[in-house]
């Protein structure tokens, strides 16, 4: 008689595949130790222990057959699948296979409201008496394939392994999910990137700023210590060069000094306010003294006394380019 090494290789062979065999662990003292090996067929895997190798490996080989004979392969005997008891119970018998996993896998995409199931056919092998078709079930990156001799079959067990991954694998992930938890931890992580970082970082824009007020985006919510702060870095750099004075002043209202070209044009740009303010001028010097006058007539808006003595008592500011 063949061993089932022997009659699964041939089976495999037949379709053009081979098994599959691995020893996995090796567990207990030298003289008494236990071999684990793992067989992988047709997209089944089956594991088995004994006190040798060789016998591990025929046992695996053995369950494998029998988990194909179970799928509707031809297995020849002894290795097929025993026989129902003569004595077993009718109302029981068969009632796992009268289920359509097909069914139960669209029911729980519908209850979890996942992506529809998609079944494909993958291979189709073996002669015209004896085809074996493989069928995959996939759901987003999850998939399972199973192997029959009927396409009716294969989807049936494609969808039966899938349906059990997803069952298992869902409940854990949602057992404790509360949406309107879930919804509240979301809004604060996107609150969290609207907050200020410290002192040290720029201001960030005013999401609820109307156009029409994009005229005051420099001085927008600006408060009492952050207009002291700037009107301080303005006095000091009185005498200094435009660009130095604008710096200081610019660090104080926690807004970015960015510098560029366009053409024979310099051009400056004030990053963190909102919306962005862009001046120009024929050179760099001059395009800071014209963002440096802008900054100090905005800053005089404000009606603080101290504003209006620092200041001197000007026309109305210069218009900035609204970038």
């Amino acid at each position: 008689m063949k061993t089932a090494v022997t009659v699964l290789q041939e089976m495999m062979v037949k379709m053009g595949l081979t098994p599959e065999y691995e020893c996995i662990s090796q567990t207990g003292p030298q003289h008494q130790a236990m071999f684990d090996y793992r067989c992988v067929a047709f997209g089944l895997v089956v594991t088995a222990s004994a006190r040798s190798k060789k016998e591990a490996k025929q046992e695996v080989a053995r369950l494998m057959l029998q988990q194909l004979s179970c799928r509707g392969h031809a297995v020849p005997p002894p290795y097929g699948a025993p026989a129902a008891s003569a004595h077993a119970d009718p109302s029981t018998s068969g009632a796992v296979d009268a289920r359509s996993y097909v069914a139960l896998l669209r029911e729980l995409c519908e209850e979890y409201r996942l992506a529809g199931v998609e079944y494909e056919l993958v291979g189709d092998t073996g002669p015209p008496h004896l085809r074996h078709f493989t069928v995959r079930a996939r759901i987003g990156q999850h998939q399972r394939q199973a192997t029959s001799t009927t396409k009716k079959t294969a989807r049936q067990l494609a969808a039966e392994e899938l349906y059990l991954y997803l069952r298992e694998n869902l409940a854990r992930v949602t057992r404790d999910f509360n949406e309107e938890d879930a919804l509240v931890r979301a809004h604060e992580k996107a609150m969290e990137r609207y907050s200020d970082a410290g002192d040290d970082a720029p201001r960030r824009p005013d999401l609820g700023q109307k156009v029409a007020e994009y005229h005051l985006g420099l001085t927008a919510r600006l408060d009492p210590d952050t207009l002291a702060a700037a009107l301080e870095a303005l006095e000091r750099g009185r005498g200094l060069e435009p660009d130095s004075a604008l710096a200081a002043a610019a660090a104080a209202l926690r807004v970015r000094v960015e510098a560029s070209t366009l053409g024979a044009l310099h051009v400056l740009t004030l990053s963190g306010c909102a919306p962005e303010l862009t001046f120009a001028g024929r050179s760099a010097r001059e395009a800071a003294a014209t963002a440096l006058d802008y900054v100090r007539r905005a800053l005089r808006q404000h009606d603080v006394p101290a504003v209006c003595a620092a200041l001197p008592d000007d026309s109305t500011p210069p218009e900035p380019l609204i970038a």
